[in-house]
């Protein structure tokens, strides 16, 4: 029995050493584990920074983006007159000037007839004045871009972009004249002030002056701008960019209620244009006689020289031509006297 049991003590001795040599083998492949884990850790480390650079790269779409917005706005403006718009005629300029002159000054000169003069009505005028100049600058350029005088001419003020231009551009160029007016009512009342007063009065009297000066000299400027511009611009609308050009009826444009009646205002333009054509037409054919009259006048000048230097050529050739015959006929007496002194 001893030997029995040493031999079976024996026996799981041998089978035990394998098992703790495997262990131990294994042991590299925990320790194989353990180093995968910080390169799972580097991995895991790694993947913020992929993020931050794949950040970047999204973000690059939207600074295009970006980019072409402010490219989008920053297109140059039109410059020039626009398409399909055409400048107004000297005829029509003349009718807008006039009705427009009517409205603003007619009033204001009545105003000033009334307190020189009548020394009555001063606040039933001042009061037509100011519903005339609150109606023709202010009320109707407010609700159509145009004046009066627009519409009776059938023209507006029109922007490079084809757009009513911005409300103070209407404002300066319809209240020049009235400006220059008031330019020469400061002068008229200032001047003499300045050589016969002193201190501050003196000082407020020369300014007052040469407020005044500034705004004729202004009207004086925009009016020969005007003059010399190919497309009649004065000096507002080189300021703001505009033409005056035809009123063409647009889509969606308003057309009803008040402002249709002073559309309906535009017969009056057109009945003036209507006679000064005719009158044009009258004046072309005038001219057209008056230049065949001249060419029949010339001809005929020219016809009657030509018969004149004829007949003095002809009597000149007859008169050269007596004394040839003359001295031929003495010739011929001398020959017969000298033959008969022979025949002698």
């Amino acid at each position: 029995m001893g030997l029995l049991d040493k031999a079976n003590d024996a026996g799981s001795k041998t089978e035990k050493k394998p098992a703790a040599k495997a262990v131990a083998k294994a042991k590299p492949v925990a320790k194989a584990v353990a180093k995968a884990k910080p390169v799972a850790k580097a991995v895991a480390k790694a993947k913020p920074a992929e993020q931050v650079i794949a950040q970047p790269v999204a973000a690059k779409p939207a600074k295009a983006a970006k980019a072409a917005k402010v490219k989008k706005q920053a297109k140059a403006r039109p410059q020039g007159l626009p398409e399909n718009f055409e400048i107004a005629s000297a005829n029509a300029r003349r009718i807008a000037w006039f009705v427009n002159f009517v409205i603003n000054l007619g009033p204001i000169f009545l105003f000033l007839f009334s307190v020189t003069i009548l020394d009555a009505f001063t606040t039933i005028f001042a009061l037509v004045v100011i519903a005339a100049l609150g109606l023709n600058l202010l009320v109707v350029p407010i609700m159509s871009g145009r004046t009066l005088g627009n519409f009776v001419s059938r023209t507006k003020n029109v922007n490079s972009s084809g757009n009513k231009p911005l409300f103070l551009h209407a404002l300066l160029v319809n209240s020049t004249g009235i400006m220059a007016l008031l330019g020469v009512i400061f002068l008229m009342v200032n001047v003499q002030n300045i050589f016969n007063t002193k201190g501050p009065a003196q000082i407020w009297s020369s300014v007052w002056s040469v407020l005044g000066l500034i705004l004729i000299v202004l009207y004086f400027v925009n009016s020969s701008m005007k003059r010399n511009s190919e497309l009649k611009q004065g000096m507002y609308d080189s300021m703001f960019g505009a033409y005056l050009v035809k009123h063409v009826p647009v889509e969606g444009e308003e057309t009803s209620g008040f402002i249709a009646k002073l559309e309906g205002m535009a017969t009056y333009g057109d009945r003036y244009t209507s006679r000064q054509a005719a009158k044009d037409v009258k004046r072309q054919e005038k001219a057209k006689e008056v230049a065949a009259k001249k060419a029949l006048d010339s001809m005929e000048n020219q016809s009657s020289d030509s018969e004149d230097d004829s007949a003095d050529g002809s009597n000149d050739s007859e008169s050269t031509a007596k004394p040839k015959a003359k001295a031929k006929a003495k010739a011929k007496a001398k020959s017969s006297t000298k033959e008969d002194d022979k025949s002698e």
